[in-house]
This record gives structure tokens, C-alpha cells and sequence, in this order.
């Protein structure tokens, strides 16, 4: 891009002083300002760069944070599980404490019947 507008042009019956000093000045301006965008462009490009990197990190994140997710979900899972699995094993200790307390019973009831038919069969034989 070419910043210079006004080239002077000296002789007869050309422009004069004061239109070559615009021209100078506005080939000034005109400089300044290419350069200002050139360095607007360049911050442009870096932030677009950056725009881009940080776009490809966010998209790492979501794939990690949906693998977090599943883990989760997984883990979970496990748990229900396992808490189901100790409600049964809850149950079936309570129906062997109930076994347990029943075979206590028959048995006491089955001493107190051999102690009695023992009373019984003493009494008969004195």
C-alpha cells in the first residue's frame, strides 16, 4: 500500500507553494496513518491468534469436562450399586438374625420339653 498521495510538480503555471505544503502534510498524515494500521493489523492477527488458541483450549476443556461427566455417571452408578448391594446383604443379615433367634427358641423349647418329658418320665418310674 502506497502512502504518498500528492507528488509536487514545480514550474509555470503550476500549483503553488501552499498546495505542496498540503501535499507534504497529507503524505505525513497519510504515513502516520498506514502505520497505525499496520500495528492495528498486527494486534488484529495477535488477537485473533489468541482468539483462535483459546477457542481450541475451551473445546479441550468441554471434551475433558463430558469425560468427567462419564466418569461420574460411572461412578455413580458404582455407588447405587453398592448401596443396593448392602441393602440385600442388610436384609439377609436381619433374616439370619430372625433364623437365629428362631433356632434359640426351638432349642430352649426343646430343652424345656426333654427337661419335662424328664420330670414326666421320673415321676412315672418312682
Amino acid at each position: 500500500m502506497n502512502s504518498k498521495t500528492y507528488e509536487s510538480v514545480q514550474g509555470l503555471g503550476k500549483t503553488g507553494q501552499e498546495l505542496e505544503n498540503f501535499g507534504t502534510a497529507q503524505n505525513q498524515l497519510n504515513a502516520e496513518i498506514l502505520k497505525e494500521m499496520r500495528i492495528m493489523q498486527l494486534q488484529t492477527n495477535m488477537l485473533t491468534h489468541h482468539l483462535k488458541e483459546a477457542q481450541e483450549e475451551i473445546a479441550k476443556l468441554k471434551e475433558e469436562q463430558v469425560k468427567y461427566i462419564l466418569d461420574l455417571n460411572k461412578c455413580q452408578a458404582e455407588v447405587d450399586s453398592l448401596k443396593h448391594q448392602l441393602e440385600v446383604k442388610d436384609s439377609f443379615r436381619a433374616e439370619a438374625e430372625a433364623l437365629r433367634q428362631e433356632v434359640d427358641r426351638l432349642k430352649l423349647t426343646a430343652k424345656l420339653n426333654s427337661n419335662a418329658i424328664a420330670r414326666l418320665s421320673n415321676q412315672e418310674s418312682s
